[in-house]
């Protein structure tokens, strides 16, 4: 049992150290529509308190209800997980519409090879987003310390598409 902790807090380390020695790179979408199934993925990093994964835009002739929602999120142990919020806008990575969601509730970070490691996970989200809308995801940090704020996270939305 201790092997198999220890394990998954290496492959766990392992991975942060990876994506915080990776240069910024552009977000990488995944989304998935079958039948009523929607399913769509986002990751991003950047030198910031603050990061906006950006998810792709809603079929013009449907509405998507948005159920669940799970992100890691990786910071500089010097920075502190402020929010994380579901956004709607007209354009890609906007949130002019006003509407947000609060997604983080009470976590505690996981300190691994000298990163902080958080996991937001959401179910019986009810987030109605219009035909054509982008709905987004902002993660807002913020740093007690002196090093350089980073902060990479991957994020999935999933949900289902209606008529109405």
């Amino acid at each position: 049992m201790r092997f198999a902790e220890f394990a998954k807090s290496a492959a766990t380390a392992l991975l942060i150290a990876v994506a915080l020695a990776a240069p910024a790179h552009a977000q990488i979408n995944k989304q998935v529509i079958s039948g009523t199934w929607y399913e769509d993925r986002a990751t991003a990093n950047g030198n910031t308190n603050s990061l906006i994964l950006t998810l792709t835009q809603v079929p013009a002739n449907k509405f998507l209800n948005i159920t669940h929602v799970a992100c890691t999120i990786a910071t500089q142990t010097s920075q502190v997980l402020d929010r994380v919020d579901l956004n709607t806008g007209s354009t890609s990575g906007n949130s002019d519409l006003g509407r947000s969601y609060p997604l983080r509730g009470n976590v505690s970070p996981q300190v691994v090879a000298s990163a902080n490691s958080w996991s937001v996970v959401t179910d019986k989200v009810y987030f109605k987003i219009g035909p054509g809308r982008y709905p987004s995801i902002s993660i807002s940090t913020y740093s007690s310390g002196g090093a350089t704020p980073y902060v990479t996270a991957s994020c999935v939305v999933v949900g289902d598409l209606s008529d109405s």
